[in-house]
């Protein structure tokens, strides 16, 4: 059998397409676990009115999402894939057509101050609506609470948040000595919303030391990572995480 070769030309435009599949910018962005900070440390601050010292740890969870502005190219999707720890997402799941870097920052920040505020009020309404935490009516003052984060931003702290208003208010020990982690978005009643990056935010926790984890409900299909050692339990409201902390879950 006789063997023709390909003239060079062809040969050499075959290899302009493969270097060009190699450099081209592709519409992806690439996800990896990010920080754990504990909001009793620096986080959180209640003043002027009778507060509780937390008896546990409760971890801010955050996820390191490349820029929108920044260049994708194939070796880093093949890298990332090959990766235990680093996750390919399409860009448009994170950021919406023609987000800078700079919008993107201005939105990060607008929606953790959003996510804050509407953290109080369902930390403060929850107590209201439920007098056997031991903290009275008169007692709930907002505006003596306050949060000071540095390294992070979006909504997805909410939850996370109302939970430790509620520790540090109530004379009732909820962490009970635990170390405990979560995310999700809060509503004004109590509602928590799905998120980004969870299984990132999983594998975070897990490697911070923390024995719960709790996950919003609206991520419950996409959670594919639960470690040892660490319990993962899935809530739809503020009550259901409580209810679970109380439990000893």
């Amino acid at each position: 059998m006789r063997f023709s070769y390909l003239p060079r030309f062809v040969i050499a435009l075959i290899a302009v397409f493969l270097t060009l599949s190699l450099v081209a910018p592709l519409p992806f962005a690439i996800v990896m676990p990010g920080s754990s900070q504990d909001i009793f440390k620096k986080i959180i601050s209640i003043k002027n009115q009778k507060s509780y010292p937390a008896s546990g740890r409760l971890d801010l969870m955050s996820i390191l999402v490349t820029n929108p502005e920044n260049w994708i190219v194939g070796p880093q999707v093949i890298y990332s894939w090959l990766r235990g720890d680093q996750a390919v997402f399409p860009r448009a799941a994170f950021y919406p057509p023609g987000t800078t870097n700079r919008s993107e920052k201005k939105a990060a920040k607008k929606d953790m101050t959003g996510s804050q505020s509407r953290a109080i009020q369902a930390a403060l309404t929850f107590l209201k609506d439920n007098p056997d935490y031991g903290v009275a009516r008169d007692q709930l003052v907002e505006r003596n609470i306050s949060f000071d984060v540095k390294r992070t931003g979006g909504p997805s702290g909410g939850m996370v948040f109302a939970i430790g208003v509620i520790e540090l208010l109530s004379a009732r020990d909820i962490l009970k000595g635990r170390h405990i982690a979560g995310t999700g978005t809060i509503t004004i009643d109590g509602r928590v919303g799905p998120i980004g990056g969870i299984n990132e935010k999983i594998r975070a926790a897990h490697k911070a030391g923390a024995e719960l984890f709790l996950a919003p409900e609206g991520n419950g299909d996409e959670i594919t990572l639960f470690p040892k050692n660490m319990t993962v339990v899935i809530v739809a409201t503020l009550k259901e995480a409580l209810d679970a902390l109380s439990q000893g879950a």
